[in-house]
């Protein structure tokens, strides 16, 4: 497009150095460069010659039409050189026009190429940023996954373990307990046999001496025998009891241990029961007792209410614990110990602030996600009672 303007320009150009040659031309043409002539004189005689008026008139109109023709001819080589002037002029202007015009167009078309070549810049730095952006996502979303798996496999793993470790010491113990129970029935089987041999002996002797000894040594003989296979077989049956029995502590584990932990919160139901019965038969006895000191001019009433109050707090407190066992997942490794943690409860039993456990580590890890589970606690009606509650500290013990 640039090659064809620039063939514009040039053949405007051309056009315009022809006219200016033209009028260079027709101006050269045009112009009348001889001077007239002068009639000569004689040298050295005069003649006298009439000379016609009319004759004279007629030379000079004639040279008066002549030189008219020559003026009406300059003025017409004058008009034509300066039409062809300004035609050239504006052949000239034209071109002006049309190179100015070519080189906004150039430049428009420059500028126009240089921003799709920036916008084509840009959109590729998008896509680049697009793909950077998701190819970012892709790694954390697999991460994220891989993270999951492998706490899931932990978790999976370690219940594994603790549930296999169980099923063995139920199996140890179980088969500790069988082979002192084989034990027993052998050491008794034996006793038994010795007794019955004496007996037998004892008896014999008293029919016959001589048949009595062959006999007691006989019957001593088939006693220990006896004994013998009796002890044998109460250890091969003690043997398979434990057997079977360690094949069903392993089977039995987990149904136990739900089991336990149903009972569990049962027990910690009942005990709340049993601390407020007990919170509120010592409360009538402590009343009985203000009413026979009051018979007797004596005691005092703040004493009964700060009974009262202890026996609140203690009843409220085995509801807590209750509340929060029941939200407790206990594993067999917690048993047997302990963790003993602050926590901090509003007016309404709102859990506000769980402080540092102190004791077992996995106990105190454990017991704190059942606080945060557990989430309100029950509170009193009483605002000093519930006063007291608002700031506990616990001693938490895992029960199956």
């Amino acid at each position: 497009m640039f090659e064809k303007q620039s063939g514009g320009i040039r053949k405007a150009l051309l056009i315009s150095l022809g006219l200016h040659v033209l009028i260079g031309v027709l101006f050269l043409v045009g112009v009348n460069f001889s001077t007239p002539k002068r009639p000569t004189q004689a040298a050295s005689i005069i003649e006298a010659t009439m000379i016609d008026d009319g004759m004279v008139a007629a030379q000079a109109e004639r040279l008066a039409e002549m030189q008219a023709n020559r003026d009406a001819e300059q003025a017409a080589a004058q008009a034509k050189a300066e039409a062809a002037q300004k035609a050239a002029e504006e052949a000239e202007r034209k071109a002006a026009e049309q190179a100015a015009a070519a080189e906004a167009a150039r430049k428009a078309e420059q500028e126009k190429a240089v921003a799709a070549q920036q916008a084509k810049a840009e959109a590729e730095r998008q896509q680049v940023l697009e793909q950077q952006r998701k190819a970012e996502e892709a790694r954390k979303a697999a991460e994220a996954k891989k993270q999951a798996e492998a706490e899931a496999a932990r978790k999976a793993e370690e219940a594994r373990k603790q549930a296999e470790a169980e099923a063995a010491r139920k199996a140890a113990e179980a088969k500790k307990q069988a082979e002192a129970e084989a034990a027993r029935k052998a050491a008794e089987a034996k006793k038994q046999a010795e007794a019955e041999a004496a007996r037998k002996a004892a008896e014999a002797k008293k029919q016959q001496e001589a048949e009595a000894a062959r006999k007691a040594a006989e019957a001593k003989k088939q006693a220990e025998a006896e004994a013998a296979r009796k002890a044998a077989e109460a250890k091969k049956q003690a043997e398979a009891e434990a057997a079977r029995k360690a094949a069903e502590a392993k089977k039995q584990a987990e149904a136990e241990a739900a089991r336990k932990a149903a009972e569990a919160k049962k027990q910690a139901e009942a005990e709340a029961a049993r601390k407020a019965a007990e919170a509120k038969k010592k409360a009538e006895a402590e009343q009985a007792l203000k009413d026979l000191e009051a018979l007797m001019g004596g005691g005092s009433a703040g004493g009964s209410s700060s009974a009262a109050s202890a026996a609140e707090v203690d009843r409220y407190t085995g509801m807590i614990i209750a509340a929060i066992q029941r939200n407790w997942l206990v594993g067999p490794t917690m048993v047997g110990k302990q963790c003993r943690i602050n926590v901090r409860v509003a007016a309404d039993g709102l859990i506000l602030t769980i402080g540092q456990g102190q004791g077992d580590a996995e106990v105190c890890r454990s017991a704190e996600l059942a606080i945060r589970k557990t989430g309100t606690l029950p509170m009193p009606k009483d605002p000093a009672v519930n006063k007291q509650l608002q700031n506990l500290n616990l001693t938490l013990i895992p029960r199956l």
